[in-house]
C-alpha cells in the first residue's frame, strides 16, 4: 500500500501539479484546449472535462481542482451558475470564462463573480493560453504562501485556545486526519532553552509545512509552541482511513522531517479523521503526553489511541526539598524519597513535574553547596534512572567540592586521620582505634572532633571515601566487582554490594552497566 505525497526523500519538493478542469459543451473545444499547450510541462494535470455544467460540478466536488476553464453558455446548467456553486464551497479555485461572444454582459457578470479572466474563443492561441497559465501558477503560487501562513496563524490560535472559534470557511467545516510532531527534547535541553520552545517547533513546522503545501492540497498544518500539528484531508491521500494507512502516512512524514531536520523527530496519530473542534479536544486531552514522549520516547511513531482512554492526571505531591539539606549528610534519607518520587511522576508520564523537579534541585543544590553544577555533554537523559544517576553524580560532586573547601580548616588531628583512611581504604581490618593513633588522639576524643568538624562519624566518613573511590573505579577501570571491594577494604563482594546499594540506590553491576555520560 503506497501513500500519496509529491516530496522525495531527500527533501526536494517537487512543483505541484495544478489540477485543471475543463468544460465546453464543444468537444472540438476542448481537443482545442489540449492540444494547444504542453500542459504538463508548464505544471499543469488535466484531471476531467464535461460538456456542462451540472457534470461539471460533480467533477469539481470530487476532484477538487484548483483551476477551471469554462464556457459560458451551456445546456443543462450554464457556466454562469456552476461557477457560483464552486465558488460558495471552492472559494480558492481560479476560473477562466471562456465564451464565442464579445458581450458586455457577460463581461459584467464574470466581474460579478469575481472572475478577471475572460477569454473569447477565436483568440486563444498557444501563446496567449500559456501566458495565462503560467499567470495562474504564479497566482496560485503565491496565494498558496499567503493561504498557508494565515491558515497556520488562525490554527495555532485555534488549537492553543487563543481562539474559540474558527472563520466561517468550507474547509474548516470537514474531518481530518490529526498528526502530532516534535523534535526530541531531552530534559536538559529543556532546562537550558525552556523560554525557547517556539523556536523548535518553529525549525519543525518550517521543515513539514512545505511538504504538506507540495503534496496535499486541502491539508493544513499549525504549530503550538514545540509541537506541530499536521491536519491531512483524507481526500490526499487516496486510501481509506485506518490505523495501517495513517500509521504509515505519519512514519513518512516523520522520517523525512527527521532527515531534513538531521534530528530525532517524535510523532503521534490517531486513526480516525475528525472535526476541527474534536482535534483540539484531542490536543488537549493528550498534550501532556506529547510532553512526556517528546523528553522520553518509547517509540519514534506512536498511536494515540491508549492516551485518550485514560485522562491526564497530574501529580499533586509535593517532594520534600528540605530533605536535601539533611542529605548532604545522610544519603541514604534523600535519595530513597527522590528515587520513589520520581518513580511516582514516572508512572504518571507527568513532564513538568518532572522538569520542575529536575530544575529545583539543581537550583537548591548549587545554593546550599555555592558550588556550580557541571552538566552532562550529552544533553540528554532518556529514563528515570539516569536522572536519578545524574543526581547520584552531582552528590559526589559536590561532596567532594565540599570535602576539598573543609578539608583546608580542618584541625591537624582530623587532617591526619582523614589521609590516613584515603591511604589504607583497602586495609578491610582498619578500626577507629588505628585511625586515632595515627592522629596522636583517643578514639574517644578523636570521634568527638571529627563529628564537630565534619559532621559526621569517622565511619560514615570512610565509607563515603570507600564508596566514591569505588565509582571511580566503576567508570575508569575494568575491575571486576570483587577486586573493586578489595580495594576499597570489603571482605566480601556481597557486603560491598550490599553497602554500596545502601548509600547510592544502585548495585554496582548495575551502575557500571547504566552509568550516564558526563
Amino acid at each position: 500500500m503506497s501513500v500519496v505525497c509529491n516530496t522525495d526523500l531527500n527533501g526536494d519538493q517537487q512543483m505541484k501539479t495544478i489540477k485543471t478542469l475543463l468544460v465546453d459543451d464543444d468537444y472540438l473545444v476542448i481537443q482545442d484546449l489540449k492540444n494547444l499547450v504542453d500542459w504538463n510541462k508548464l505544471g499543469f494535470q488535466i484531471t476531467g472535462t464535461a460538456t456542462n455544467g451540472k457534470t461539471a460540478l460533480a467533477l469539481a466536488t470530487k476532484q477538487k481542482p484548483e483551476l477551471i476553464i469554462t464556457d459560458i453558455s451551456m445546456p443543462v446548467m450554464d457556466g454562469f451558475d456552476f461557477i457560483e456553486t464552486v465558488k460558495k464551497d471552492f472559494p480558492n479555485t481560479y476560473i477562466i470564462f471562456i465564451s464565442s461572444y464579445a458581450s458586455f454582459t457577460y463581461a459584467q457578470r464574470a466581474m460579478e463573480n469575481g472572475i478577471r479572466d475572460y477569454i473569447l474563443k477565436n483568440e486563444i492561441t498557444s501563446q496567449l493560453l500559456e501566458e495565462r497559465l503560467l499567470k495562474v501558477a504564479k497566482t496560485l503560487h503565491n496565494n498558496r504562501q499567503i493561504s498557508q501562513e494565515q491558515l497556520c496563524s488562525k490554527l495555532s490560535a485555534y488549537f492553543h485556545f487563543k481562539a474559540d472559534q474558527l472563520p466561517d470557511m468550507p474547509f474548516f467545516s470537514q474531518k481530518y486526519i490529526f498528526l502530532f510532531f516534535s523534535l526530541h527534547l531531552p530534559l536538559e535541553k529543556l532546562k537550558l532553552h525552556f523560554l525557547h520552545l517556539s523556536q523548535y517547533g518553529r525549525k519543525l513546522y518550517d521543515v513539514l509545512a512545505p511538504i504538506v503545501s507540495a503534496g496535499y492540497p486541502h491539508s493544513f498544518s499549525a504549530v503550538t509552541d514545540e509541537i506541530v500539528i499536521l491536519c491531512i484531508n483524507p481526500a490526499d491521500i487516496n486510501q481509506p482511513v485506518c490505523n495501517t494507512s495513517v500509521s504509515i502516512l505519519c512514519h513518512l512524514f516523520q522520517k523525512q522531517a527527521q532527515e531534513l531536520c538531521r534530528c530525532d523527530v517524535i510523532s503521534w496519530y490517531d486513526p480516525g479523521s475528525y472535526s476541527l473542534s474534536h482535534g483540539r479536544t484531542l490536543y488537549q486531552t493528550v498534550l501532556p503526553y506529547l510532553h512526556f514522549y517528546g523528553s522520553f520516547p518509547t517509540e519514534s511513531v506512536m498511536n494515540l489511541e491508549s492516551f485518550t482512554q485514560q485522562p491526564f492526571v497530574p501529580v499533586r505531591t509535593l517532594f520534600p526539598y528540605h530533605l536535601l539539606e539533611e542529605g548532604m549528610n545522610d544519603f541514604q534519607l534523600f535519595f530513597s524519597q527522590l528515587y520513589s518520587h520520581l518513580q511516582l511522576l514516572f508512572d504518571a508520564q507527568d513532564a513538568d513535574s518532572i522538569f520542575m523537579l529536575y530544575h529545583n534541585l539543581l537550583l537548591q543544590m548549587e545554593e546550599l553547596t555555592n558550588h556550580m553544577i557541571s552538566f552532562p555533554a550529552t544533553n540528554s537523559f532518556h529514563s528515570l534512572q539516569e536522572i536519578y544517576d545524574f543526581f547520584v553524580h552531582c552528590y559526589q560532586q559536590i561532596k567532594e567540592y565540599q570535602n576539598k573547601n573543609q578539608y583546608e580548616s580542618f584541625s591537624v588531628p582530623v587532617h591526619t586521620a582523614i589521609e590516613y583512611m584515603k591511604k589504607n581504604l583497602s586495609d578491610n581490618n582498619l578500626t577507629i582505634d588505628q585511625i586515632a593513633e595515627a592522629a596522636y588522639l583517643s578514639s574517644s576524643r578523636l570521634s568527638v572532633l571529627f563529628r564537630k568538624e565534619t559532621g559526621q562519624t569517622v565511619n560514615d566518613y570512610l565509607t563515603d571515601l570507600r564508596i566514591s573511590h569505588a565509582i571511580h573505579l566503576l567508570e575508569n577501570s575494568n575491575y571486576k566487582i570483587y577486586e573493586i571491594a578489595e580495594k576499597t577494604g570489603y571482605k566480601s563482594s556481597q557486603y560491598f554490594s550490599q553497602v554500596f546499594n545502601q548509600r547510592t540506590g544502585r548495585r554496582p553491576l548495575s551502575f557500571r552497566q547504566k552509568k550516564p555520560s558526563i
